[in-house]
């Protein structure tokens, strides 16, 4: 994973400066050890905990799907009663689709409205 060529994903990752920590990029040993004693399991990805940073060991984490697509750089977050979160996790919360959710932010709703706001069923007949 270090990024020295131009190809597919190098404009989100080398070519933004995110880097390899000099310990991981010369001992795959080093690595192996951080990631088993850091929760490493099959079903999860490296997942950087400040997108904007490099992949070390105080800026990565083992993370599921839904984690990673809840940490990305287009990420928006909302701030409802105390809780800062992104509007998928929000949706998830209050039980609406993500797709509602957005679309009523997009058309100005206030955030409690959005979010309490019981959404309207289509006739299905």
């Amino acid at each position: 994973m270090y990024f020295v060529k131009r190809g597919y994903e190098w404009n989100k990752y080398g070519g933004r400066g995110i880097t390899m920590c000099d310990e991981w990029r010369n001992s795959f040993e080093t690595f192996q050890t951080w990631a088993l004693a850091n929760g490493y399991q099959d079903h999860l990805s490296i997942d950087r905990i400040d997108v904007n940073g490099n992949y070390c060991p105080e800026n990565c984490r083992w993370a599921t799907v839904y984690e990673q697509n809840n940490n990305k750089r287009t990420s928006r977050y909302l701030s409802y009663n105390g809780e800062t979160k992104t509007i998928r996790e929000f949706a998830d919360k209050y039980g609406l689709a993500y797709s509602c959710l957005y679309e009523r932010l997009r058309l100005g709703w206030n955030v409690e409205d959005a979010l309490l706001t019981p959404p309207k069923r289509r006739d299905l007949a």
